[in-house]
């Protein structure tokens, strides 16, 4: 058995909800008996295959891609956590900024986990690349959006409350914005399609 079908497969197994459970299909049980007489299940990958719809050297480049941009984007998180600021006090800003880190860290786990070099792949990482790239990626650009979108409401009120911090705060959330929304506009070439 191959290592990629071991997370799906350990998922059924556990019966660990609906989300795995909707790829049982895609596998079937292999049956055998060892030399002491006991039988061993196996499991064995009969679904459909997928392949990149932009070809593997385009995905590639885009995973190199979108790995720097989530690189950038961590730098421009944590830089912007440094200065103090007021807007790291006020829940508007504060809040969404925090919350920038868990689709960031989602997207780049998911990066970390395509090999482009392994074509045809199997369901359930094709699923990955298609569902939940492009939500991950546009939630790393909208968060942080936001948390600069109130950074300059509270420009608005009141200037004199501001602190240096506040500015390095409102570029590092333009920073991340700008990496989650170059992220999610390289989506087509990570997507997948069923391989002919």
């Amino acid at each position: 058995m191959q290592n990629g079908h071991t997370s799906a497969i350990s998922g059924l197994e556990k019966g660990t909800g609906m989300a795995r459970n909707k790829y049982i299909r895609d596998y079937r049980l292999l049956e055998s008996i060892d030399e002491r007489g006991r039988i061993r299940v196996d499991y064995e990958y009969a679904g459909e295959y997928y392949r990149f719809t932009a070809g593997p050297a385009a995905a590639l480049r885009q995973k190199r891609r979108s790995l720097l941009l989530c690189a950038a984007g961590w730098a421009a998180f944590v830089l912007s956590l440094l200065p103090e600021s007021r807007g790291m006090r006020t829940l508007y800003v504060s809040l969404p900024f925090a919350f920038s880190a868990l689709p960031l860290g989602m997207l780049t786990a998911l990066l970390l986990s395509v090999k482009p070099t392994d074509e045809p792949m199997e369901h359930p990482q094709a699923d990955k690349l298609n569902n939940a790239y492009p939500p991950r990626a546009l939630a790393a650009a909208l968060l942080p959006a936001a948390a600069l979108a109130g950074e300059g409401i509270r420009f608005a009120l009141g200037p004199g409350d501001m602190l240096p911090g506040d500015g390095v705060l409102a570029l590092g959330a333009l920073g991340l914005t700008v990496c989650g929304a170059l992220a999610f506009a390289g989506r087509k070439a990570l997507s997948a399609g069923k391989a002919a």
